[in-house]
């Protein structure tokens, strides 16, 4: 099923000087972005698909694409990387049962 997620602002990325979009969205389908744009734009490409309004800005998740900080156990490793802002880590550094 289609969603478009949109926000107060949408972002291509964070260390770029690319503007943001005012009002912006994301088209969704499975596990793929198929579209972004104005929320307008969105909703004129995808007449009638499902809209889901988030506070704040969307925008690219952060990999983290190192070892794992240290910390006393596998859960509070993960948890230092979230505090750092990252979504997701390689699965090079992220394969060891306790991890998983």
């Amino acid at each position: 099923m289609l969603t478009i997620h949109a926000a107060d602002e949408l972002r291509y990325g964070w260390d770029d000087d690319t503007e943001p979009v005012k009002d912006g969205a994301v088209a969704v389908e499975g596990d793929r972005a198929v579209w972004s744009g104005t929320l307008t734009e969105v909703q004129e490409r995808f007449p009638g698909a499902r809209v889901r309004r988030w506070p704040g800005v969307i925008g690219p998740a952060l990999l983290h694409l190192g070892p794992l900080p240290d910390a006393p156990t596998p859960r509070e490793r993960v948890h230092e990387v979230l505090k750092r802002g990252a979504t997701a880590v390689l699965e090079e550094y992220a394969d060891t049962p306790e991890l998983q």
